[in-house]
């Protein structure tokens, strides 16, 4: 797998950094934080949900309140 980032950089209030990735062979797509280790772990379906959850995270859920939970995990 090779992620590549695919938005740009964002801060949340506290200072940690959040972007969203991308395994564009594998189609795979993950938000990553600088404060949330277990947030990569989520997989999202595409780059568009991917950026969009980055953005919300960064701007209204730094504390990952309504993160959602990946399927495996008995959501």
């Amino acid at each position: 797998m090779a992620y590549e980032r695919i938005s740009k950089i964002l801060e949340t209030p506290d200072g940690a950094f959040v972007y969203a990735q991308a395994d564009h062979e594998a189609g795979t797509f993950r938000v990553i934080c600088s404060a949330c280790p277990g947030l990569k772990n989520t997989p999202y379906k595409s780059s568009a949900g991917a950026l969009l959850a980055a953005s919300y995270h960064s701007e209204h859920d730094p504390t990952e309140k309504c993160v959602p939970t990946a399927p495996e995990a008995g959501r």
